[in-house]
Protein backbone atom coordinates (compact mmCIF):
# COMPACT_ATOMS: atom_id res chain seq x y z
CA UNK A 1 0.00 0.00 0.00
CA UNK A 2 1.55 3.29 -1.14
CA UNK A 3 0.52 6.37 0.81
CA UNK A 4 1.25 9.93 -0.21
CA UNK A 5 3.24 10.57 2.95
CA UNK A 6 4.39 14.04 1.87
CA UNK A 7 0.80 15.19 1.44
CA UNK A 8 -0.27 13.55 4.72
CA UNK A 9 2.56 15.30 6.58
CA UNK A 10 1.82 18.61 4.90
CA UNK A 11 -1.88 18.46 5.82
CA UNK A 12 -1.13 17.53 9.43
CA UNK A 13 1.15 20.56 9.63
CA UNK A 14 -1.26 22.89 7.81
CA UNK A 15 -4.27 21.98 9.89
CA UNK A 16 -2.37 21.50 13.12
CA UNK A 17 -0.54 24.83 13.00
CA UNK A 18 -3.71 26.92 13.03
CA UNK A 19 -3.82 28.69 16.37
CA UNK A 20 -0.08 28.67 17.00
CA UNK A 21 0.89 30.86 19.95
CA UNK A 22 4.01 32.94 20.56
CA UNK A 23 5.59 30.21 22.71
CA UNK A 24 5.11 27.52 20.05
CA UNK A 25 2.00 25.80 21.38
CA UNK A 26 -1.36 25.48 19.65
CA UNK A 27 -4.55 27.03 21.02
CA UNK A 28 -7.52 26.12 18.83
CA UNK A 29 -10.44 25.93 21.20
CA UNK A 30 -13.86 24.74 20.10
CA UNK A 31 -16.19 27.42 18.69
CA UNK A 32 -13.39 29.98 18.29
CA UNK A 33 -12.26 31.72 15.11
CA UNK A 34 -9.19 29.47 15.08
CA UNK A 35 -11.37 26.36 15.21
CA UNK A 36 -13.59 27.50 12.34
CA UNK A 37 -10.54 28.45 10.29
CA UNK A 38 -9.34 24.85 10.66
CA UNK A 39 -12.85 23.52 9.95
CA UNK A 40 -13.08 25.55 6.74
CA UNK A 41 -9.68 24.31 5.58
CA UNK A 42 -10.60 20.72 6.42
CA UNK A 43 -13.83 21.11 4.45
CA UNK A 44 -11.89 22.48 1.46
CA UNK A 45 -9.42 19.58 1.56
CA UNK A 46 -12.16 16.94 1.87
CA UNK A 47 -13.88 18.42 -1.17
CA UNK A 48 -10.60 18.28 -3.07
CA UNK A 49 -10.43 14.59 -2.14
CA UNK A 50 -13.76 14.03 -3.86
CA UNK A 51 -16.20 14.03 -0.93
CA UNK A 52 -19.48 15.85 -0.43
CA UNK A 53 -18.89 17.99 2.63
CA UNK A 54 -20.88 20.06 5.09
CA UNK A 55 -20.32 21.64 8.49
CA UNK A 56 -23.22 20.90 10.81
CA UNK A 57 -24.85 23.38 13.18
CA UNK A 58 -22.48 22.59 16.08
CA UNK A 59 -19.33 22.82 13.98
CA UNK A 60 -18.57 19.21 13.07
CA UNK A 61 -17.10 18.78 9.58
CA UNK A 62 -18.49 15.75 7.72
CA UNK A 63 -17.22 14.54 4.35
CA UNK A 64 -19.14 11.72 2.65
CA UNK A 65 -18.69 9.38 -0.29
CA UNK A 66 -21.63 7.12 -1.06
CA UNK A 67 -21.05 3.36 -1.15
CA UNK A 68 -22.02 1.16 -4.08
CA UNK A 69 -23.83 -1.57 -2.11
CA UNK A 70 -24.75 -0.40 1.37
CA UNK A 71 -26.13 2.73 2.99
CA UNK A 72 -24.39 1.75 6.22
CA UNK A 73 -21.68 4.24 7.18
CA UNK A 74 -18.07 3.45 7.98
CA UNK A 75 -16.89 6.50 9.88
CA UNK A 76 -13.38 7.63 10.70
CA UNK A 77 -11.75 10.85 11.87
CA UNK A 78 -11.08 12.71 15.10
CA UNK A 79 -11.35 16.18 16.60
CA UNK A 80 -9.99 19.44 15.20
CA UNK A 81 -9.90 21.46 18.45
CA UNK A 82 -7.06 21.59 20.99
CA UNK A 83 -6.49 22.42 24.63
CA UNK A 84 -4.90 25.74 25.55
CA UNK A 85 -1.24 25.68 24.46
CA UNK A 86 -1.52 22.12 23.18
CA UNK A 87 0.30 20.17 20.51
CA UNK A 88 -0.02 19.59 16.80
CA UNK A 89 -1.01 15.90 16.67
CA UNK A 90 -3.76 15.35 19.24
CA UNK A 91 -6.98 14.85 17.27
CA UNK A 92 -5.68 16.62 14.19
CA UNK A 93 -3.58 13.61 13.12
CA UNK A 94 -6.62 11.31 13.04
CA UNK A 95 -8.66 13.82 11.04
CA UNK A 96 -5.82 14.27 8.54
CA UNK A 97 -5.43 10.49 8.24
CA UNK A 98 -9.11 10.19 7.36
CA UNK A 99 -8.60 12.88 4.75
CA UNK A 100 -5.66 10.96 3.28
CA UNK A 101 -7.84 7.82 3.11
CA UNK A 102 -10.31 9.81 0.99
CA UNK A 103 -7.46 10.80 -1.34
CA UNK A 104 -6.25 7.19 -1.42
CA UNK A 105 -9.56 5.71 -2.56
CA UNK A 106 -10.03 8.50 -5.10
CA UNK A 107 -6.60 8.15 -6.67
CA UNK A 108 -6.73 4.37 -6.73
CA UNK A 109 -10.28 4.27 -8.16
CA UNK A 110 -11.54 2.25 -5.20
CA UNK A 111 -15.32 2.02 -4.97
CA UNK A 112 -16.28 1.16 -1.43
CA UNK A 113 -19.25 -1.07 -0.66
CA UNK A 114 -20.24 1.17 2.25
CA UNK A 115 -20.69 4.90 2.52
CA UNK A 116 -17.58 6.43 4.06
CA UNK A 117 -17.69 9.50 6.29
CA UNK A 118 -14.59 11.42 7.34
CA UNK A 119 -15.34 13.59 10.37
CA UNK A 120 -13.55 16.43 12.12
CA UNK A 121 -15.32 16.91 15.46
CA UNK A 122 -15.72 20.16 17.36
CA UNK A 123 -15.12 20.70 21.09
CA UNK A 124 -13.77 17.30 22.05
CA UNK A 125 -11.39 18.83 24.55
CA UNK A 126 -14.07 20.18 26.83
CA UNK A 127 -14.99 23.55 28.22
CA UNK A 128 -18.24 25.00 29.40
CA UNK A 129 -20.22 22.61 27.18
CA UNK A 130 -18.35 19.56 28.46
CA UNK A 131 -15.96 17.27 26.61
CA UNK A 132 -16.74 15.44 23.34
CA UNK A 133 -19.50 17.97 22.73
CA UNK A 134 -19.53 17.67 18.92
CA UNK A 135 -19.64 13.87 18.88
CA UNK A 136 -22.21 13.73 21.70
CA UNK A 137 -24.43 16.14 19.78
CA UNK A 138 -24.08 14.02 16.64
CA UNK A 139 -25.01 10.87 18.59
CA UNK A 140 -28.01 12.52 20.26
CA UNK A 141 -26.44 12.28 23.71
CA UNK A 142 -26.91 15.87 24.87
CA UNK A 143 -29.52 16.21 27.64
CA UNK A 144 -31.66 18.91 26.04
CA UNK A 145 -33.57 19.46 29.31
CA UNK A 146 -30.48 20.06 31.42
CA UNK A 147 -30.71 23.18 33.52
CA UNK A 148 -28.72 26.08 32.12
CA UNK A 149 -28.14 24.47 28.72
CA UNK A 150 -30.00 27.14 26.75
CA UNK A 151 -27.96 29.89 28.40
CA UNK A 152 -24.67 28.11 27.75
CA UNK A 153 -25.58 27.47 24.12
CA UNK A 154 -26.46 31.11 23.71
CA UNK A 155 -22.88 32.11 24.49
CA UNK A 156 -21.85 30.31 21.29
CA UNK A 157 -24.82 31.50 19.22
CA UNK A 158 -26.31 28.00 19.37
CA UNK A 159 -29.79 26.77 20.16
CA UNK A 160 -31.52 23.53 21.10
CA UNK A 161 -32.66 23.25 17.48
CA UNK A 162 -29.03 23.41 16.32
CA UNK A 163 -28.24 20.35 18.44
CA UNK A 164 -31.29 18.54 17.10
CA UNK A 165 -30.28 19.38 13.52
CA UNK A 166 -26.79 17.98 14.16
CA UNK A 167 -28.03 14.62 15.46
CA UNK A 168 -27.81 11.80 12.91
CA UNK A 169 -29.54 8.45 12.49
CA UNK A 170 -27.07 6.35 14.45
CA UNK A 171 -28.63 3.08 13.27
CA UNK A 172 -26.93 3.71 9.94
CA UNK A 173 -23.43 3.64 11.45
CA UNK A 174 -21.65 0.37 10.77
CA UNK A 175 -18.65 1.42 12.87
CA UNK A 176 -16.32 4.25 13.82
CA UNK A 177 -12.53 3.85 13.76
CA UNK A 178 -10.45 6.57 15.42
CA UNK A 179 -6.73 6.96 14.76
CA UNK A 180 -4.99 8.84 17.56
CA UNK A 181 -1.72 9.41 19.36
CA UNK A 182 -1.44 7.38 22.57
CA UNK A 183 -0.84 10.40 24.85
CA UNK A 184 0.91 8.00 27.22
CA UNK A 185 4.29 6.27 27.29
CA UNK A 186 3.54 2.53 26.97
CA UNK A 187 4.16 2.29 23.22
CA UNK A 188 7.08 4.72 23.25
CA UNK A 189 8.96 3.08 26.12
CA UNK A 190 8.51 -0.39 24.63
CA UNK A 191 9.34 0.67 21.06
CA UNK A 192 6.00 -0.60 19.76
CA UNK A 193 4.58 1.26 16.73
CA UNK A 194 0.89 0.30 17.07
CA UNK A 195 -1.53 0.17 19.97
CA UNK A 196 -4.86 -1.62 19.58
CA UNK A 197 -7.22 -0.05 22.07
CA UNK A 198 -9.30 -2.43 24.18
CA UNK A 199 -11.38 0.28 25.80
CA UNK A 200 -11.53 3.81 27.19
CA UNK A 201 -11.47 4.49 30.91
CA UNK A 202 -14.39 5.85 32.87
CA UNK A 203 -13.95 9.27 34.49
CA UNK A 204 -15.45 10.28 37.83
CA UNK A 205 -14.93 13.66 39.47
CA UNK A 206 -15.77 14.83 42.95
CA UNK A 207 -15.72 18.32 44.40
CA UNK A 208 -14.14 17.93 47.83
CA UNK A 209 -14.59 20.71 50.40
CA UNK A 210 -12.62 20.96 53.62
CA UNK A 211 -14.14 23.19 56.31
CA UNK A 212 -11.91 24.44 59.13
CA UNK A 213 -11.74 27.75 60.99
CA UNK A 214 -10.32 31.03 59.75
CA UNK A 215 -8.22 32.96 62.22
CA UNK A 216 -5.29 35.37 62.45
CA UNK A 217 -2.18 33.85 60.90
CA UNK A 218 0.19 35.55 63.32
CA UNK A 219 -1.54 35.21 66.68
CA UNK A 220 -2.96 31.69 66.37
CA UNK A 221 -0.41 29.12 67.49
CA UNK A 222 0.15 26.01 65.39
CA UNK A 223 -1.26 23.62 67.97
CA UNK A 224 -5.02 23.50 67.73
CA UNK A 225 -5.32 25.25 64.36
CA UNK A 226 -8.06 24.08 62.04
CA UNK A 227 -6.41 24.93 58.75
CA UNK A 228 -8.65 23.74 55.92
CA UNK A 229 -5.89 23.82 53.33
CA UNK A 230 -3.49 21.76 55.44
CA UNK A 231 -6.26 19.23 55.99
CA UNK A 232 -6.97 19.08 52.26
CA UNK A 233 -3.24 18.69 51.57
CA UNK A 234 -3.04 15.76 53.99
CA UNK A 235 -6.01 14.15 52.26
CA UNK A 236 -4.39 14.61 48.85
CA UNK A 237 -1.07 13.06 49.94
CA UNK A 238 -2.66 10.08 51.71
CA UNK A 239 -5.08 9.52 48.82
CA UNK A 240 -2.21 9.59 46.33
CA UNK A 241 -0.40 6.92 48.36
CA UNK A 242 -3.49 4.71 48.31
CA UNK A 243 -4.30 5.23 44.60
CA UNK A 244 -0.70 4.48 43.62
CA UNK A 245 -0.95 0.99 45.09
CA UNK A 246 -4.32 -0.19 43.74
CA UNK A 247 -3.25 -1.41 40.29
CA UNK A 248 -1.57 -0.28 37.06
CA UNK A 249 -4.70 1.32 35.63
CA UNK A 250 -6.21 3.53 38.34
CA UNK A 251 -5.09 7.17 38.30
CA UNK A 252 -6.21 10.04 40.49
CA UNK A 253 -5.59 13.77 40.33
CA UNK A 254 -6.36 16.61 42.73
CA UNK A 255 -6.80 19.77 40.67
CA UNK A 256 -8.59 23.14 40.56
CA UNK A 257 -7.69 23.97 44.17
CA UNK A 258 -9.31 27.02 45.78
CA UNK A 259 -8.51 28.43 49.22
CA UNK A 260 -10.69 30.83 51.21
CA UNK A 261 -10.26 33.63 52.06
CA UNK A 262 -6.97 33.24 50.13
CA UNK A 263 -5.06 35.87 52.12
CA UNK A 264 -1.47 35.62 53.36
CA UNK A 265 -2.35 36.67 56.91
CA UNK A 266 -5.48 34.54 57.39
CA UNK A 267 -5.62 30.82 58.19
CA UNK A 268 -7.74 29.20 55.46
CA UNK A 269 -11.14 28.30 56.83
CA UNK A 270 -12.24 26.59 53.64
CA UNK A 271 -10.46 24.75 50.85
CA UNK A 272 -11.85 23.05 47.75
CA UNK A 273 -10.42 20.74 45.12
CA UNK A 274 -11.61 18.58 42.27
CA UNK A 275 -10.57 14.94 42.53
CA UNK A 276 -10.64 13.01 39.27
CA UNK A 277 -10.40 9.21 39.18
CA UNK A 278 -10.02 7.13 36.01
CA UNK A 279 -10.29 3.36 35.56
CA UNK A 280 -11.87 0.78 33.27
CA UNK A 281 -13.91 -0.69 36.16
CA UNK A 282 -16.39 1.65 37.84
CA UNK A 283 -16.36 -0.59 40.93
CA UNK A 284 -12.69 0.21 41.43
CA UNK A 285 -13.46 3.94 41.24
CA UNK A 286 -16.35 3.61 43.69
CA UNK A 287 -14.28 1.55 46.14
CA UNK A 288 -11.49 4.10 45.93
CA UNK A 289 -13.72 7.05 46.73
CA UNK A 290 -15.06 5.20 49.78
CA UNK A 291 -11.50 4.67 50.95
CA UNK A 292 -10.72 8.36 50.44
CA UNK A 293 -13.79 9.31 52.44
CA UNK A 294 -12.50 7.12 55.26
CA UNK A 295 -9.14 8.91 55.09
CA UNK A 296 -10.99 12.24 55.30
CA UNK A 297 -12.84 11.06 58.43
CA UNK A 298 -9.49 10.37 60.09
CA UNK A 299 -8.29 13.98 59.64
CA UNK A 300 -9.65 15.86 62.66
CA UNK A 301 -8.58 19.39 61.71
CA UNK A 302 -11.43 19.82 59.18
CA UNK A 303 -14.79 18.45 58.14
CA UNK A 304 -15.04 17.17 54.57
CA UNK A 305 -17.89 17.03 52.10
CA UNK A 306 -17.89 15.11 48.80
CA UNK A 307 -20.05 16.08 45.80
CA UNK A 308 -20.01 13.97 42.66
CA UNK A 309 -19.94 16.31 39.66
CA UNK A 310 -19.05 14.04 36.72
CA UNK A 311 -19.44 10.33 36.12
CA UNK A 312 -18.63 9.02 32.65
CA UNK A 313 -18.65 5.27 32.28
CA UNK A 314 -15.84 3.39 30.59
CA UNK A 315 -16.48 1.88 27.19
CA UNK A 316 -15.19 -1.26 25.50
CA UNK A 317 -14.03 -1.23 21.91
CA UNK A 318 -15.81 -3.71 19.66
CA UNK A 319 -14.25 -7.19 19.85
CA UNK A 320 -14.75 -7.90 16.13
CA UNK A 321 -13.01 -4.65 15.19
CA UNK A 322 -10.17 -5.42 17.60
CA UNK A 323 -9.78 -8.80 15.89
CA UNK A 324 -9.65 -7.18 12.45
CA UNK A 325 -6.97 -4.68 13.52
CA UNK A 326 -5.08 -7.53 15.18
CA UNK A 327 -5.12 -9.57 11.95
CA UNK A 328 -4.09 -6.59 9.82
CA UNK A 329 -1.09 -5.99 12.08
CA UNK A 330 -0.08 -9.66 11.95
CA UNK A 331 -0.54 -9.91 8.18
CA UNK A 332 1.74 -6.90 7.73
CA UNK A 333 4.33 -8.00 10.31
CA UNK A 334 3.85 -4.84 12.36
CA UNK A 335 4.49 -5.12 16.08
CA UNK A 336 1.58 -4.08 18.27
CA UNK A 337 0.25 -4.14 21.82
CA UNK A 338 -3.32 -4.19 23.10
CA UNK A 339 -3.76 -1.37 25.63
CA UNK A 340 -6.51 0.69 27.23
CA UNK A 341 -6.91 4.43 26.72
CA UNK A 342 -6.45 6.58 29.80
CA UNK A 343 -7.80 9.62 27.96
CA UNK A 344 -11.31 10.29 26.72
CA UNK A 345 -12.02 10.41 22.99
CA UNK A 346 -14.88 11.00 20.56
CA UNK A 347 -14.97 7.21 20.22
CA UNK A 348 -16.25 7.09 23.78
CA UNK A 349 -19.41 8.99 22.84
CA UNK A 350 -19.93 7.06 19.60
CA UNK A 351 -19.51 3.72 21.41
CA UNK A 352 -22.82 4.36 23.14
CA UNK A 353 -24.54 4.11 19.76
CA UNK A 354 -22.30 2.06 17.44
CA UNK A 355 -19.28 -0.29 17.35
CA UNK A 356 -15.94 1.52 17.69
CA UNK A 357 -12.28 0.74 17.38
CA UNK A 358 -9.15 2.78 18.05
CA UNK A 359 -5.61 2.62 16.73
CA UNK A 360 -2.82 4.34 18.68
CA UNK A 361 0.66 5.38 17.62
CA UNK A 362 3.41 6.36 20.09
CA UNK A 363 3.76 9.76 21.73
CA UNK A 364 7.39 10.67 22.29
CA UNK A 365 8.14 10.40 26.04
CA UNK A 366 4.39 10.04 26.57
CA UNK A 367 3.83 13.79 26.15
CA UNK A 368 0.56 15.34 24.98
CA UNK A 369 -1.53 18.46 25.61
CA UNK A 370 1.69 20.49 25.47
CA UNK A 371 3.83 22.18 22.79
CA UNK A 372 6.44 19.37 22.91
CA UNK A 373 3.87 16.75 21.87
CA UNK A 374 5.48 14.69 19.09
CA UNK A 375 4.94 11.49 17.11
CA UNK A 376 7.49 10.31 14.56
CA UNK A 377 6.38 10.45 10.92
CA UNK A 378 7.39 6.80 10.38
CA UNK A 379 4.99 5.76 13.14
CA UNK A 380 2.23 7.88 11.65
CA UNK A 381 2.80 6.24 8.26
CA UNK A 382 2.63 2.75 9.82
CA UNK A 383 -0.51 3.71 11.71
CA UNK A 384 -2.16 5.04 8.56
CA UNK A 385 -1.35 1.82 6.74
CA UNK A 386 -3.05 -0.18 9.51
CA UNK A 387 -5.98 2.25 9.55
CA UNK A 388 -6.50 2.10 5.77
CA UNK A 389 -6.27 -1.69 5.59
CA UNK A 390 -8.64 -2.00 8.55
CA UNK A 391 -11.19 0.26 6.87
CA UNK A 392 -10.91 -1.70 3.63
CA UNK A 393 -11.24 -5.01 5.47
CA UNK A 394 -14.37 -3.81 7.28
CA UNK A 395 -15.78 -2.57 3.97
CA UNK A 396 -15.60 -6.13 2.61
CA UNK A 397 -18.16 -7.23 5.21
CA UNK A 398 -21.59 -6.82 3.69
Amino acid sequence: MKLNTDRLKNNILRLGSIGRTMDGGITRLGFTDEYYKAADLFKELLEDAGLEVHIDKVGNVIGRKKGKKSEKIIMTGSHLDTVVNGGIFDGNMGAAAGLEFAYYIKENNIELNHTIEIVGFNAEEGGEMGGTFGSRAMMGLIDLDKKGLVEKLGKYNLSIDDIKDSTIDTDRIKCFIEFHIEQGNILYENNIPIGIVSGIVGITRYKITALGESNHAGTTMMKGRKDAFQALAKLAVQSDDYISNVDDILVGTFGVVNIYPNMANVIPGKAEAILELRHMDQNVIDDTIERIKAIADSIDSAKFTFEKIISKKSCQCDKDIISIIDKVCKDNNIKYKTIHSGAGHDANAIAKKAPVGMIFVPSEKGKSHCPSEWTDWDDIEKGCEILFKTLLKIDEQI
